[in-house]
């Protein structure tokens, strides 16, 4: 049906019926226009809903988001868009918005022209006026229930942008509302909108994409053939015809297909740990090839139960935190986790500050490995041998000597030694070790170049440069490497490494791999070379307290050797130390409870006594009771003398005892009580 009037009168008389009704004064809506904000404002305002880590050069090393209900990234500046979309967009939303000042009355008249006669509403609002409604949500949707903007606020709508087009320029206009504007489901801003539907940047986009960005600004959700249908007719428009049929193939395939993953993920872990705010961009110190090379290295064992971290020995910087290969998989690393006999070195380091020890001192090791020349020769290594190996016994030993003050140190570096143990984490077992690198001197890990420079005492450099020493594996040749290295291994399975060389500190874990001891050392030495990126290792140089001397053991258990030792308690020989026999059961001046005869006139109580020589003997109240290091007595009420003699009849040791038991023996039983002996 042809219109009764023009479209050219029409317009005019749109025009001046607008013009009327500001000159009668609209005041209720006209008063209801909200200020117009600063361009500076509205930019500010616009916070990305996602976190960025960047490592210490600025490179972006992982992205988190942290707001929920909106995908928007960060502001993109108008010369930073591709010409495509620009042209694509005005053609689309606004053909006229160089031209007019806010609102396009050509088009306002003709839409207004057609929701007279028509039910299928067409609307006129410019680039200026759908801003304004993003800047003022009172704007953008129908009040009090409504689905379409009312006459008043539609005019409220004109105002605003006319106040806007006042105050702004066209260019900030266009910028600002191709950042603001909703693209498709929970996507603001052509930045998001570009990165999620295309995987592309703003500047990167070509016709076929700017043809389906500019109609969804219309239809955001509408489905991907009608979107597809759409971009071919704007293409028609901007005489590109060439372009609808892959806008079409993109519609199809890309609109419910979206890229939501994050844009960097090279220390996905570190920036869950780190980002906690929507537009947050810190700035961390980590550094990109030392977190590239560590995540390679994990890559090749072949498991997601694998994490390490690289501290920076000179200043306690994080400069790798690998929580899993994958970034997907849960961050291992905070894990507390057995150190098993990596906290022994900090026990033979407080010993050797207290010099209750040198490396040189022999320890007790039923297991060391070497041929005896006297009888109780095997039983005895160096300090140094037993470290470096890892000997039990010698370790428990040195832990017994040190028993009062090992806990308070590593209270010192956060490390809660509670019953003789402690689980540790990556990070602090990492400050651990460092202590080891830099004498002695515990910091806090740290993330960001800001935090705060937390340093304590763990050890004084002395003792902490001959421990580290005594870590170093030994090469081919018997010299010790310029590292340190130490590994705990749980089972077959699972293993926990750490050590250090002059410039990095690497701890790593690694599981659920067959030979993860095996697999775990060479992951260390091979992030420990990714490291070093071909420099050379630089041995330690010791401190001024530190002197060295050649050692000799007598009788030889091991061979001659220059050892380090703190000033003061340098040794030419070291002898195996004497050890008495003695009786260790019962102690001397206890009280031994017998009343179990009551129950089982068969229970009987055990002597024992380490250090036996060949020959010895067993002596109470002056009667021999036998020979062997154990042995039974069937207990009597009463104080007695228990003596340990030797083959020539010679006291070794003696105790005095007393025996609370019954004076009657018990009767006899048909069956033995369960329990008894």
């Amino acid at each position: 049906m042809r219109l009764p009037i023009d479209l050219p009168v029409a317009s005019l008389l749109v025009r001046r019926i607008a013009l009327l009704a500001a000159g009668l004064g609209l005041a209720v809506s006209a008063s209801a226009v909200q200020p117009i904000p600063a361009f500076a404002e509205v930019k500010a305002a616009a916070v990305p809903s996602v976190g960025v880590l960047l490592a210490r050069d600025g490179t972006p090393l992982a992205e988190r988001r942290l707001n929920p209900h909106v995908r928007r990234l960060e502001w993109i500046g108008l010369h930073s868009l591709s010409p495509a979309l620009k042209e694509a967009l005005l053609a689309a939303e606004d053909k006229r918005f160089f031209e007019h000042s806010g609102v396009d009355w050509k088009a306002f008249a003709g839409s207004l022209w057609h929701n007279l006669w028509y039910d299928r509403k067409r609307g006129a609002s410019t680039l200026s006026m759908q801003l304004a409604g993003l800047l003022d949500p009172e704007l953008a949707l129908g009040r009090d229930g409504m689905p379409r903007r009312s006459l008043g606020q539609k005019w409220d709508q004109a105002l605003a942008a006319q106040a806007l087009e006042a105050r702004w320029t066209k260019e900030q206009i266009l910028e600002a509302y191709l950042n603001l504007a909703p693209f498709r489901g929970d996507l603001q801003g052509v930045h998001a909108a570009a990165r999620a539907l295309f995987g592309k940047s703003p500047a990167e986009l070509g016709r076929p994409e700017a043809l389906i960005l500019s109609v969804l600004l219309r239809g955001p959700n509408a489905r991907p053939e009608v979107v597809g249908r759409r971009a071919c007719v704007l293409a028609e428009r901007i005489n590109a015809p060439a372009a609808c049929g892959p806008a079409q193939r993109l519609a199809a395939s890309n609109l419910d297909r979206q890229h939501t993953g994050p844009r960097w993920e090279l220390a996905s872990h570190a920036g869950r740990l780190l980002l906690q705010h929507p537009g947050e961009r810190l700035t961390s110190t980590l550094d990109v090839e030392a977190q590239r090379g560590v995540t390679a290295v994990l890559h090749r064992l072949g498991t997601l139960e694998a994490a390490a971290v690289v501290l920076d020995n000179a200043s306690g910087d994080v400069l790798a935190y690998v929580g899993a290969p994958d970034y997907a998989a849960p961050d291992h690393a905070p894990t507390p986790r057995n150190p098993g006999s990596l906290l022994a070195p900090f026990a033979y380091g407080l010993a050797l500050e207290r010099r209750v020890i040198t490396a040189a001192s022999l320890l007790e090791e039923a297991l060391a490995n070497h041929a005896p020349t006297v009888p109780d020769e095997r039983m005895w290594v160096s300090v140094r041998r037993a470290l470096a190996e890892g000997m039990s016994d010698p370790a428990l030993a040195v832990g017994r000597l040190v028993a009062d003050g090992l806990p308070e140190r590593l209270r010192q570096a956060d490390v809660d030694l509670r019953g003789g143990s402690a689980d540790v984490a990556l990070l602090p077992l990492a400050a651990l070790y460092r202590s080891l690198a830099v004498g002695g001197q515990w910091q806090a890990p740290r993330f960001l170049a800001a935090s705060e420079r937390v340093q304590r005492r763990l050890l004084r450099p002395e003792a902490s440069f001959i421990v580290a020493d005594m870590l170093a594996p030994l090469d081919v040749d018997g010299s010790p490497q310029p590292f340190a290295f130490r590994q705990y291994a749980a089972d077959s399975r699972e293993t926990l490494a750490a050590g250090f060389s002059d410039r990095f500190t690497i701890v790593l874990w690694v599981a659920g791999v067959r030979n993860a001891p095996q697999l775990g050392a060479q992951a260390w030495n091979d992030i420990l070379r990714v490291l070093m990126r071909g420099q050379p290792l630089v041995r330690p140089v010791p401190p001024a307290g530190v002197v060295s001397s050649v050692v000799v053991f007598e009788p030889p258990v091991e061979s001659p050797r220059r050892e380090w030792f703190i000033r003061g308690t340098e040794v030419e020989r070291v002898a195996v130390p004497r050890v008495l026999p003695r009786i260790v059961q019962p102690l001397n001046g206890v009280l031994v409870d017998a009343m179990a005869l009551l129950r089982d006139d068969a229970y009987k109580v055990y002597f024992e006594g380490t250090h036996l020589p060949t020959g010895a003997w067993w002596r109470l109240n002056g009667d021999s009771l036998g020979s062997g290091e154990r042995i039974a007595w069937r207990p009597m009420a009463g104080r007695h003398v228990l003596e340990l003699m030797s083959a020539e009849g010679q006291v070794l040791d003696s105790v005095i005892f007393a025996v609370r038991a019954p004076l009657e023996p018990a009767l006899q039983r048909p069956e033995q009580q369960p329990g008894s002996q």
